[in-house]
């Protein structure tokens, strides 16, 4: 039997979510016009990104221990995954192929800003007294959010320039 792939696509207000969770020496392709991802953030196991533009072969080895990982050089480019363990990663993706975004972890209480969204990457971390879980998502107002991770991950994604 093959290993497989499986990807999973959520649109939100402005942007949408991608997961993909894979097996061992699975192999998955995404095509330049579908290459909108931002920011990956690998749950667990291992894999690869690579890429081939004439002669020139690239491969970047990405693993759990990496947290948010900018795969923006990616964007618009044929992509190749591999998969070196079992997976399950995680894509923020722009809806608009002109409008970039920052994003980070929050480990701590912080200022929101109205240009950012929050995202649930894993676990079940408390804001503002609010138990969230995995792939909850809220637009951020200009005000302190308080956090209490409880071993969960939380992203912060800011809308920061249109091209």
């Amino acid at each position: 039997m093959n290993p497989s792939i499986k990807r999973f696509v959520k649109k939100c207000e402005d942007f949408y979510i991608c997961a993909e969770i894979g097996e061992k020496m699975a192999v998955g392709v995404e095509y330049a016009d579908d290459r909108l991802t931002l920011y990956q953030y690998i749950v667990k196991g291992k894999i690869s990104f690579n890429t081939i533009d004439g002669n020139n072969f690239t491969r970047e080895i990405c693993e759990s221990k990496d947290g948010l990982i900018d795969v923006k050089k990616y964007l618009h480019q044929r992509l190749l995954l591999t998969a070196d363990e079992d997976f399950f990663m995680i894509g923020f993706n722009s809806i608009n192929k002109n409008v970039t975004w920052d994003g980070e972890l929050k480990t701590k209480s912080f200022t929101g800003d109205s240009n950012s969204w929050l995202l649930v990457l894993d676990g079940k971390p408390t804001i503002n007294g609010k138990s969230l879980s995995r792939f909850d998502y809220a637009k951020l107002e200009d005000k302190l959010y308080d956090v209490t991770l409880n071993d969960g991950v939380i992203g912060v994604f800011t809308k920061t320039c249109l091209f």
